[in-house]
Formats: structure tokens, C-alpha cells, sequence
């Protein structure tokens, strides 16, 4: 059977992607009912496994064990000091670290080829012990007015539920409300007349109790527990009398206990706290679950606790109440349609994170940001509580200028950027105001409110601001609590109060942001003389020319005083290209008529750009104006460059990169998109059967098929029975491209943590027929490896993957285009006479420097 691809179904596989397969549907075990004990967790040297890709910093940490020790030491230290923080010192000093880790590189001038040198190392360990002391002397905060109830008491409350002694059970509720009311979260060694023993409060996880030798086994609850140390069970003599089971066990038994399973009191195995102490005469043991955001209720039900006496080396159930009740919507920002539109507004600004991240850090800080917007928007009042409780308006103030003053010289950077900043800044007041009516409604204060929305606003831009580029030197601590500042932005500024009070010094500047005439002129005259060849230049090398395109104008002006049409930033961009991606076609014939070259092309440059935009601009694969119109521009500008004589073959398959984007823009209406496509995109191309290498792939050879002007270097492979955890989807290519990252991400935790299994290979796009597949839609599993033993989970696929033979190829998207590479796969399938099934795969390692794969699997010849 010939297995034929569509051009537009292969045009619209998206490259991000990875490899995986599921095992067969394994059959769940009975619950054991009695307590188990726990195995020691295994430990690494430092504070990540040393294995796979890693950035250059993490290669030094993992060639010296005095580095790798310093790592963990240090990454031990910033959890203990962060569990114990409020919600904004937390939100604080997470954001330090963030930046902290980043400018590790820049502060040792460190790469991958000086990963292993001593000064460098010497250079790290210095870094790592000032970081520890800068921790270590960040000043705790005393909280200051503690007449008023803690925000926690808002949200939970000790109700009885079940036990023997009503009146003993409803006294201690009270004492335990009493402490939440004053103290936050509830300890009872601050209950009048209470030793504490061993175990979360205690100093130490192991006491002697009446000869016995009491433990209380605890563990990291790794990233998807918030790194909390968390109490596992408990044990006497060695014998564990209580394990994760115990006190669901009790909750389940209670008439109408609610929907959730009660296999385990979390998704990690583990309970919030647990102590054991001394009160009356009597040795009890304290039990909770975890509460907010990793609270194993479900929507709208409550977690518990449990009080127990232990007798006789057992533990005899006392009483039973419920405690924190979880919000009864799952996705609060359904709701919130600015905070929404601003939000994925600022994703795009950010772009992927930087490359000095590792893997493992990528992973903890999309799960710590999901951790605390949810509690910024679930739990506002612990965080508005915590301003003012903590004293954190300084530090919450000076990191919100730098935000805003890192947004502003973004903008600067050049007119697309400039374009995309005046379209965020009008969003950020209405998102605040959006915010704080939600808040109000939830019956918070106006002045809870307007804190509860300055967190979450700040949080979300900032967080954006971090990742435009890695600093190059210490950021420092926040500020002590109860600092003195003096803002100079609000939080949520209006459109233009960035730019008050500023003075613009260079002509690139001024250019940019619409200066009148006279002045720019002035500037010219200035830069000429001082600059040469060098005036008007901005960042990245960024032309004034380039600059000026959204102001015909200015251009005209620019171009009058000899400024060159084709002057090209970090990675080969001109004025030309600008105008025809922002849509500015006065501008292009300006640049038309003044001779900029129609033909020119960028080239990438891996280290150019700052922020998402540029980034994965200068990376890509060469741009023409050309491109840029056929994706972004009307027709009116597309009709110019083509009378120009830019529909010209620049390189194998730049007509059908041409045709595609015209296929896609959305500012073209259909009868335009129409006469413009019957003249560039009548043609369609077959597999290039004829332009191959020769090379047995039987023997182990590579064979290299040529299409397009380029080379595809080809192997046969056997993909391994595996066992594959995905999710099937149905959904157009645009949005997968948006939703891409986040859905890997769920498909992965929810492998993990709900599946109970490992992730034992990358990201693997799977389409079981690829012919089903058009521009419009896409139906693949995304998909991850799993290790044997992983359980089914509901909406997700746990497929068994047989052994198979594949044709692969290595994906460059710096050269290659998607449906060149599946033709060129296909091509060597018939010139091998092997028979393509029609199923493929796509994989990708983000370890490190991203490596994608594509996969056809073949079957050989029945003749």
C-alpha cells in the first residue's frame, strides 16, 4: 500500500515536540489496610541528577563534588528559608533566586567548554557561599499588628466531625481556632499545657515515649509538593502504626465524606503535618492534610485532621474534624477576560525560557508560579494579610519600578517591540480593576483588594520581565522588612506614565517614539557629525530606518539625509522587512523607490534578541520581506515587493514558505488571499524520488536524500516496546502551537503524580495515520514514555507501543521546513522499497539544546 501525505496536512505538523509510548491497561491492586514503612529517598550529590543535557553551570556544579555539595547545601537552605516565609517575602525571594541562578554564567564569563576549569569552578564556589550567607542574613520578619486575626483563619476552621468525647474534642477544636486566629498556620505545641515530642513542629522526628522509640518519617516532597518536608507516617519500635492511608481511612468512613479517593491523603503519598506530644497525661498524635493549593479535597470539600492517642504502642482514634475548605471553581481565570488577554499577552513577550535555566529548574518554576498564582487568586487575603503584617511595601515597590523600568528599555529596543508595549500598557489598569472587583465580590476590603490585585499583577508582569534576558551581575536580596521607599510607578500605571519625566538621548530613541520633525532632524545633525556610519544604530544593531517605518515622514526625512534602505540588524533584518511584518506599506514603497534591496534575507544568530519576539526571530530560518508580508500584511504591500520582483526562487521550497504564510495570514480577506494565491501557489510537488545518495539503510548506512536545496541525512531505526501515557487531541495547528507547552506539561504531572509512574523519554507527538491530518486540524497524542507499572488514568491514553522499524531524520529548523522533511522520508521509503504505514512520530529532547526528531514507521516490501 502507497501511503500518500497531503502537502497542507504535512505543512501542518508543528516541529515542538517529543517521543514516548504507554504500557498495557494494568489492573489496579487492592488497598492493603495496614501501615506500611517507607524507604529513604535516594539521594543525589547535588541538589539535581547529574544526567542528560545540562547548561554549562550545571556541567561545572557536576564536575566537582566540593561544587555539587555547595549546590545541594545551598538549594537546602533557600527551601527552609522559604517554607517559613508569607506570601510575599516568599513571592520575593523566589523572584531573587530566579535571577540569582541566571546570572551564575554571566558572573564567571562560564561555557560549556570552560565547564570543567578550575577558576571557573573557584569562581562558582565563590557565587554559591556569598549566596548562603546573603540568605542566611536576610532579616526575618517580625510580624507587626497581631491584635487582628491571621488571613488563614478566613479560610479554615477545626469542626468536628466525629469522636467519642464530644466535650474534650470541641475544647481542643477551639484552642486550635484560637491559635489559627493568632498565628496562621495552627501549631499545637502553642496549646497551654502541650509538650511537644517529635515530628513538624518539634525539633526533632524522633522521641522516647514510655520506653518507646517513637519516629516520625518525613521526606522532600519534591517539586510537585512545593519542596515542603512533609510527614509520611509514624512508627514505634520500628513498626509503622500509621502511614498516608490512616487518616483517609477515617474520612472515608463518614456518611457522605465526599468524592475523592481515599488512597493516600495527597498526590505525593504524605500529610501536611503531623506531631506527636504530650497533653493531660496523655500522648496524642496530630494528624492534618495539606491545605490550599496542594490540599487533597476536592473542589468544594474540606480537608482533615485527626486526633489520636497512642496506647500501648497503637494509636486509638479520638477525634475527627474538618479543616481547611477548598474554593469550588477550578479555573478562577475563566472568568477574567483582561487579566486573561494580558496574561498570554505577556507569555508571548517572555518567550521559552532562557537557555541558563536546566531542565529540572524549567520545570520548578512553571510549577511554582502555578502554586502561587492560584493562591493569589484563591487566597488573596494571605497575601494582602502579609503586606502589611511583614512589612513588605518597600520591596514589593522597588521590585515593581525595576519591572516597569525593564518593560520601558524592552520597548526601546526596536518598533515591533514598541508596537507591542503600547498595545500591553492600556491592558494593565483594566486588568487591576478587573482584579479588584473579582476580590470585592469574594468580600474582601477595598483596601484588601487594591493589595490582593497589586500582588497578582505584579507577579504575572514580572515574572514576564524576568525572562527577557539573563542579568549579568548579583541581583542581591530584597529589601529588609519594613524598608523605607519611594516609588516611582504605580503598579498597574496608566498608558504614558512610563515615559514622563524621561529624556531621550540618541536618535534611535527619539525615532521610535514619534518625535516631531525638527527634533529628529536635530538629532541627525548631531549623530552624524559625533557617530558617522554608526548613527541612528539601537540595540542589536537596530537602524533608524528601521525604526521609523510606522511614520512615512520621518522615513522620508531619513532616507533624504543619505541614510542606506538596507541596513541590517544582529540578524540580517531591514527597514524593508519591518515594514512589510508591521504592515506599513506607504513605508515600503518609500524604501521601494529608494532602492532597498527586495531580496535580502536574514541569517540566524543564536545570540541576538532580547524577550520572547527577537528571540525566536533571530533563530529562525531565513526571513524575506517577502515572508514577512505573506504572513502579516495586506495585500496592497504584497502586490508592491511582488512588482518589485520579489517572487523570485531565493532557495529550494521558498515558494511554498511563501504560499503557506499566505494560506495563514489573517489580514488578507479571501478573495484577496484567492488572486494572490493563483498567481504564486498553482503548483504542487512530489516526493523527490530521483535526487537521493545512494546508501543501504539495511546495512547501516545513512542515506541522503537532497530536496530543495537541502539534505536530509537519513538512518533506520528500531523503536523499542514501550509503554506510552498521552493525551488524544483534535485541534488546530495555531493552537497547539499556543497550547503546546502547557499540555505537555499536564500530560507529564499527571503521568507522575496520578499514574504513580516515571517519565522515561521525551515528548513524543504520536499520529497513528498521517494522512488524517490537514492545515485545519491535527488528531496525535501528546505523549510521554512511562515506566511498566504506571496505572490508567481518566482522559488519558496508556497505550502499548510495539517493537517497529522507522526511517528518522534529525529536524534543523533552521534549514528545513516540515513538509521537506516527511517527503524526504517518504522518498527514501519507496527508493528502499520499504512501505510507509502511514504512522509517525515527532521527538523531542529539551534537555539541553532541543533535538527533534521525525519518524516514519515502514514495514518492509511484500512483494
Amino acid at each position: 500500500m502507497r501511503v500518500m501525505c497531503t502537502r497542507t496536512g504535512l505543512a501542518s505538523i508543528v516541529v515542538l515536540l517529543a517521543a514516548c509510548s504507554s504500557p498495557d491497561v494494568m489492573q489496579m491492586k487492592p488497598v492493603d489496610t495496614g501501615p506500611r514503612s517507607f524507604q529513604p529517598s535516594v539521594e543525589t550529590l547535588a541538589s539535581f541528577e547529574c544526567a542528560g543535557a545540562l547548561p554549562a553551570v550545571h556541567q561545572a556544579i557536576c564536575s566537582s563534588e566540593v561544587l555539587a555539595r555547595a549546590d545541594k547545601q545551598l538549594a537546602a537552605l533557600y527551601r527552609d528559608r522559604l517554607r517559613r516565609l508569607d506570601v510575599p517575602g516568599a513571592l520575593l525571594l523566589e523572584a531573587s533566586q530566579r535571577q540569582w541562578q541566571l546570572s551564575r554564567a554571566e558572573q564567571c564569563g562560564l561555557n560549556e567548554a570552560a565547564s570543567d576549569d578550575a577558576q571557573v569552578q573557584a569562581c562558582l564556589l565563590g557565587l554559591y557561599r556569598r549566596r548562603s550567607e546573603d540568605i542566611l542574613d536576610w532579616q526575618a520578619a517580625e510580624p507587626a499588628g497581631e491584635d487582628r486575626p491571621h488571613a488563614l483563619a478566613s479560610y479554615a476552621e477545626y469542626r468536628l466531625m466525629d469522636g467519642a468525647e464530644a466535650g474534650y474534642c470541641a475544647a481542643t477544636a477551639s484552642a486550635l481556632n484560637d491559635d489559627l486566629r493568632r498565628h496562621g498556620w495552627p501549631n499545637p505545641g502553642r496549646l497551654d499545657g502541650v509538650t511537644l515530642l517529635a515530628g513538624t513542629h518539634a525539633s526533632a522526628n524522633q522521641a522516647s515515649v514510655d520506653g518507646r522509640s517513637v519516629e516520625v518519617a518525613v521526606h522532600d516532597a519534591g517539586p510537585f509538593g512545593g519542596y515542603e518536608i512533609r510527614p509520611r507516617g509514624l512508627s514505634v519500635d520500628g513498626a509503622p502504626v500509621a502511614d498516608d492511608h490512616t487518616l483517609p481511612r477515617w474520612v472515608a468512613e463518614q456518611p457522605n465524606y465526599g468524592g475523592r479517593a481515599h488512597a493516600s491523603s495527597s498526590q505525593t503519598g504524605d500529610y501536611g503535618s503531623l506531631d506527636v506530644f504530650e497533653r493531660n497525661g496523655k500522648t496524642l498524635v496530630l494528624i492534618s492534610e495539606t491545605w490550599g493549593f496542594y490540599s487533597a479535597a476536592a473542589r468544594g470539600e474540606s480537608a482533615y485532621a485527626g486526633l489520636y492517642e497512642l496506647q500501648d504502642g497503637k494509636l486509638q482514634r479520638r477525634c475527627l474534624y474538618q479543616t481547611y475548605l477548598t474554593p469550588p471553581r477550578t479555573n478562577t481565570l475563566a472568568g477574567l477576560a483582561v487579566y486573561s488577554q494580558l496574561d498570554d499577552a505577556l507569555s508571548i513577550i517572555a518567550g521559552e525560557p532562557l537557555p541558563g535555566y536546566a531542565q529540572h529548574e524549567r520545570r520548578d518554576n512553571y510549577q511554582s508560579w502555578k502554586e502561587r498564582q492560584w493562591t493569589l487568586l484563591n487566597l488573596p487575603l494571605l497575601g494582602a494579610d502579609g503586606w502589611s503584617r511583614y512589612g513588605r511595601d518597600a520591596a514589593i515597590r522597588e521590585r515593581n519600578d525595576a519591572v516597569m523600568e525593564a518593560f520601558f528599555a524592552w520597548s526601546e529596543r526596536n518598533l515591533r517591540n514598541k508596537q507591542i508595549y503600547r498595545r500591553v500598557m492600556p491592558l494593565l489598569l483594566p486588568a487591576h480593576q478587573e482584579l479588584r472587583g473579582m476580590y470585592g465580590q469574594h468580600g474582601l476590603s477595598a483596601e484588601e483588594s487594591q493589595r490582593a490585585a497589586d500582588l497578582l499583577l505584579l507577579e504575572t508582569v514580572a515574572r514576564a520581565m524576568e525572562n527577557l534576558e539573563a542579568p549579568a551581575a548579583d541581583p542581591g536580596m530584597p529589601p529588609a522588612a519594613f524598608a523605607q521607599y519611594s516609588p516611582r510607578f504605580a503598579i498597574a500605571p496608566a498608558p504614558g506614565d512610563l515615559e514622563k519625566g524621561r529624556q531621550f538621548s540618541t536618535l534611535h530613541s527619539v525615532v521610535l517614539n514619534n518625535a516631531p520633525l525638527h527634533v529628529v532632524q536635530d538629532f541627525v545633525d548631531y549623530e552624524s557629525n559625533a557617530l558617522g556610519a554608526e548613527r541612528g544604530r539601537g540595540p542589536d544593531n537596530d537602524s533608524a530606518t528601521m525604526a521609523a517605518v510606522g511614520n512615512p515622514e520621518t522615513l522620508a526625512l531619513l532616507l533624504r539625509e543619505g541614510f542606506d534602505p538596507d541596513q541590517r540588524n544582529a540578524w540580517g533584518k531591514t527597514a524593508l522587512m519591518m515594514a512589510a511584518q508591521l504592515d506599513q506599506a506607504p513605508s515600503a514603497e518609500l524604501l521601494l523607490d529608494s532602492g532597498a534591496d527586495v531580496h535580502a534575507h536574514t541569517s540566524p544568530n543564536q545570540g541576538a534578541g532580547v524577550g520572547g519576539p527577537d528571540r525566536k526571530e533571530a533563530q529562525a530560518a531565513r526571513q524575506t520581506a517577502l515572508l514577512f508580508a505573506a504572513a502579516h500584511a495586506q495585500g496592497a504591500l504584497i502586490d508592491s515587493l511582488l512588482q518589485a520582483g520579489a517572487a523570485r526562487e531565493e532557495w529550494g521550497g521558498y515558494d511554498r514558505q511563501v504560499c503557506a504564510r499566505i494560506k495563514g495570514n489573517p489580514n488578507l480577506n479571501e478573495q484577496v488571499r484567492a488572486t494572490i494565491s493563483d498567481r504564486l501557489c498553482a503548483t504542487e510537488y512530489e516526493p523527490a524520488l530521483t535526487r537521493a545518495k545512494p546508501g543501504n539503510l539495511r546495512a547501516g548506512e545513512v542515506y541522503v536524500v537532497r530536496d530543495g536545496g537541502q539534505e536530509y541525512s537519513i538512518s533506520l531505526k528500531e523503536r523499542e516496546a514501550m509503554s506510552l501515557f498521552g493525551r488524544p487531541l483534535q485541534i488546530a495547528p495555531e493552537d497547539l502551537r499556543k497550547r503546546l507547552r502547557k499540555i505537555g506539561t499536564t500530560v507529564g504531572t499527571a503521568a507522575v503524580r496520578r499514574g504513580g509512574g516515571k517519565l522515561t523519554g521525551p515528548l513524543t507527538l504520536v499520529f497513528d495515520d498521517l494522512s488524517a491530518n490537514s492545515e485545519q486540524l491535527l488528531k496525535l497524542k501528546v505523549s510521554f514514555p512511562v515506566s511498566p507499572g504506571t496505572t490508567p488514568v481518566g482522559g488519558y491514553t496508556l497505550d502499548s507501543s510495539e517493537p517497529a522499524k522507522v526511517l528518522a531524520v534529525t529536524f534543523d529548523p533552521q534549514r528545513n521546513d516540515v513538509e521537506g522533511t516527511w517527503r524526504a522520508l517518504l522518498s527514501a521509503a519507496y527508493t528502499q522499497s520499504f512501505t510507509p504505514t502511514g504512522r509517525g512520530y515527532v521527538t523531542i529532547d529539551i534537555r539541553g539544546k532541543p533535538v527533534t526528531e521525525y519518524q516514519l514507521v515502514v514495514v518492509e516490501n511484500q512483494q
